[in-house]
């Protein structure tokens, strides 16, 4: 962990492993803007964590950037038990978030494309420094300019995230690349460490609110009345990389899943791909459970009643392995290797391979062990 000042840049072996890549001319253009012209004032980092007030996280974009941004709130609420803590996410990511019992005010923002962005990213701008943020912690991986200004536009004293040669002074509280830990987690995390907070079995995982789990269990109980018959969940999107097998392919690692375990069915995809649901689900021979939802949160919640869930490199394997479900993750080598699980007994990968015939008795080994391992735990 690196902390710095506007008056003592430093830059640590981390930064200097991507030197090569430099900063873009208009992030060095706003860091000489800031650096000759702002000079706030020196932090004590022991007397700034003595007082928090309000916290601000910002995860990374998308629903799996709200799902590993949840370690770190929890830390933060931890660690600052009276503090009121926030988080900055964009308008569609919101309802995941909203009204969770860790969470004082979720801010969403929608920016604008083309010559109105620039005065909307200003107005947000005075909007978050109104709050009055104590702490702010940035969960980027890679660099943004627009993020980091917008972090350093909270005008909090404390502002904490990932170092890169384009990070100060945006950031004056500053984690290595080099941070330890195979998931995006485990960066807030080493974060709130240093601020003095007990990290400690704060792993990734989602919890359902206990309403939204009632209801979930109803829908499904609605269509598949009997408790004894297993509920296998199947996510047809495309994969975050893009890749994915064929629908035709899906719907024989389905029949076969249903037809070896007795078990029922349950399609479950982002909204946005409710269409291909569709399509899968008129090449079953079994009548699997369709439950159409308009939201992320509605289908996360659906997700915590499957006892098995089979899915590629989708949004959902990530909160189904948050919330120990038994999962078999279809993944190209490379998609393997950038996911970064954590480490889990109820977690099977199976490595699609181009060009080869799907692994398909493969695929029922590993699902058998992911159930064994599930039932044991």
């Amino acid at each position: 962990m690196t902390s710095r000042t506007d008056r003592e840049p430093q830059r640590d072996a981390g930064a200097r492993q991507h030197k090569g890549d430099g900063p873009t001319s208009l992030a060095r253009l706003v860091n000489w803007y800031l650096l000759k012209f702002r000079h706030p004032q020196l932090v004590s980092f022991a007397e700034a964590f003595k007082n928090v007030r309000k916290v601000l996280v910002i995860p990374e974009r998308g629903v799996v950037g709200a799902l590993f941004a949840m370690p770190t709130i929890r830390a933060m609420r931890r660690g600052f038990p009276d503090g009121k803590i926030a988080v900055l996410v964009e308008e569609e990511d919101r309802e995941l978030l909203d009204g969770l019992p860790e969470l004082d005010k979720v801010i969403g923002y929608s920016l604008p494309g083309g010559i109105k962005r620039l005065s909307a990213i200003s107005r947000l701008a005075r909007r978050l420094k109104s709050y009055r943020f104590d702490i702010a912690i940035l969960l980027d991986r890679e660099f943004s300019l627009e993020r980091a200004f917008l972090c350093y536009a909270t005008g909090a004293s404390v502002r904490a995230g990932l170092q890169s040669d384009e990070s100060h002074p945006f950031l004056n509280l500053e984690v290595s690349r080099n941070v330890s830990g195979r998931t995006r987690a485990q960066l807030g995390l080493e974060i709130a460490r240093v601020m003095g907070v007990d990290t400690s079995e704060l792993g990734l995982s989602w919890r359902i609110p206990e309403r939204e789990r009632r209801l979930a269990e109803q829908l499904v109980h609605f269509r598949k009345p009997r408790e004894d018959e297993l509920l296998v969940g199947f996510d047809p999107g495309p994969g975050r990389g893009g890749t994915s097998i064929s629908l035709s392919q899906q719907a024989r690692l389905i029949d076969r899943l249903c037809s070896d375990y007795k078990a029922k069915a349950l399609l479950l995809t982002a909204p946005e791909n409710n269409e291909t649901a569709a399509r899968l689900e008129g090449m079953l021979t079994r009548d699997p459970i369709v439950v159409q939802q308009r939201k992320m949160r509605d289908v996360v919640s659906l997700l915590g009643q499957c006892d098995l869930f089979v899915a590629g490199n989708t949004d959902l394997v990530y909160f189904a392995v948050a919330m120990g479900i038994p999962t078999v993750a279809l993944m190209t080598p490379r998609e393997s290797e950038e996911a970064a699980f954590p480490e889990c007994e109820s977690l099977e990968l199976v490595q699609l391979r181009q060009g080869e015939r799907f692994p398909i008795e493969e695929f029922i080994e590993r699902t058998q062990s992911v159930l064994l391992a599930g039932a044991a735990s």
